[in-house]
């Protein structure tokens, strides 16, 4: 028996997450993404939730959702106040869907890898510590994917890097440490 699948549907689903493993493997920019409203809002709800989760073992549960929505509602102003300076009005719902879909992954797998070393190793162990060091790297990941991000926005080279540079220092050292 033949499944009908809708023309639309599977043009999203062979369309849509396929740009965003390229966004994910640097391998494609947010030009592939739809100018969607809808989507950039479920993005960085997703965003929000996620980045709630991944810092509810080191945070109070009003301080993680508060450190959630920050970092969603930084994602979003900065870029939107930041990128019509530089004459890309028309990619901005694209970057910041890219930039809260790409942020959600990192999250994720940071939940992930919260979850995989609070189990493997026991408390006596200084697991916060361990823990920090070693999700160093999705910080630098985060860093390079919203650099690259930035740049398909239509920003130059060092304009990209110092806002990623500035989203990443004052979400993942200023912010995590403020909102406890």
């Amino acid at each position: 028996m033949a499944i009908n699948v809708p023309a639309a549907w599977t043009n999203w689903a062979n369309g849509t997450p396929k740009a965003f493993l390229d966004i994910l493997t640097l391998e494609g920019g947010q030009g592939k993404l739809p100018i969607n409203t809808q989507l950039m809002a479920g993005s960085l709800g997703v965003y929000a939730v996620l980045q709630s989760l991944d810092h509810l073992p080191e945070h109070s549960f009003l301080g993680s959702i508060g450190f959630g929505l920050a970092s969603a509602g930084l994602v979003g102003g900065l870029t939107a106040l930041l990128l019509p300076r530089y004459d890309a009005r028309d990619r901005v719902v694209q970057t910041i869907t890219a930039l809260a879909g790409v942020g959600a992954v990192i999250a994720l797998a940071s939940i992930v890898l919260h979850f995989v070393f609070a189990i493997a190793l026991p408390p006596p162990l200084p697991t916060a510590r361990l823990v920090s060091f070693l999700l160093f790297p999705l910080c630098i990941w985060n860093f390079f994917a919203f650099a690259y991000i930035y740049r398909h926005g239509k920003l130059r080279n060092f304009p990209a890097f110092a806002l990623s540079a500035t989203f990443v220092i004052i979400v993942d050292f200023i912010l995590a440490k403020l909102l406890h």
